[in-house]
């Protein structure tokens, strides 16, 4: 009776503490065996779920979320103290919408070939109707600010984020994953064209 109980005992404890016990206690306070083999099949099952669970998730986010040329360019709000700004409210223009950091060198390059592109534009009703808005993400907005004097860049166009969890869902919206990208947008509010070369941008916007 005392092996009994001593049993019971351990295989209780063994489920509290997670691990895998071949033994299941019946009521009576009789064990049952159960196999190795069936054990593992239920971990599986187990793990299994779980996957499907991540990847439905994922999906989920990727269609509601993520950007993807050809449609609309997700929402973007950004508050300064100059008022609001929102993408929303630019359309009817082209757009050039970088997001750059000091951080990330090949973001900051593209900052200096979207202001040459700009300033290569003879034609006034074109420049007119194009809206440059680069969003920086530097930890600081001073930071910021002296990248843009030192790079002569036009500090209008400039907008910076802040708080974390703001930038890590531009981030994600974006798909900016491996890196910071800069995004055309027709005057629907469509994305055209990402990561785009001068060239590019001579060629989709004139």
């Amino acid at each position: 009776m005392h092996l009994l109980a001593g049993v019971g005992a351990f295989v209780r404890d063994c489920g509290n503490m997670g691990c895998v016990c071949p033994y299941r206690l019946l009521p009576g306070g009789f064990l049952n065996y159960e196999p190795q083999i069936m054990i593992m099949k239920k971990l599986f099952a187990l793990i299994a779920g779980f996957v499907m669970l991540l990847l439905m998730t994922s999906a989920f986010v990727d269609k509601r979320q993520e950007a993807v040329l050809g449609e609309k360019a997700p929402a973007l709000v950004i508050n300064s103290c100059d008022g609001e700004m929102s993408l929303e409210s630019l359309e009817g223009n082209w757009v050039i919408l970088s997001f750059w950091s000091a951080a990330d060198a090949q973001s900051r390059m593209m900052q200096n070939d979207v202001a040459a592109y700009v300033r290569g534009i003879s034609d006034p009703g074109k420049a007119h109707n194009l809206e440059i808005v680069s969003v920086n993400f530097d930890r600081s907005e001073n930071l910021m600010k002296e990248i843009v004097r030192l790079d002569n860049l036009d500090e209008n166009s400039q907008f910076h984020i802040e708080d974390a969890d703001e930038a890590y869902a531009l981030r994600q919206a974006y798909r900016m994953n491996e890196g910071l990208r800069t995004f055309v947008i027709n005057p629907k509010g469509e994305l055209v064209a990402a990561d785009p070369t001068i060239s590019d941008l001579q060629a989709i916007i004139g």
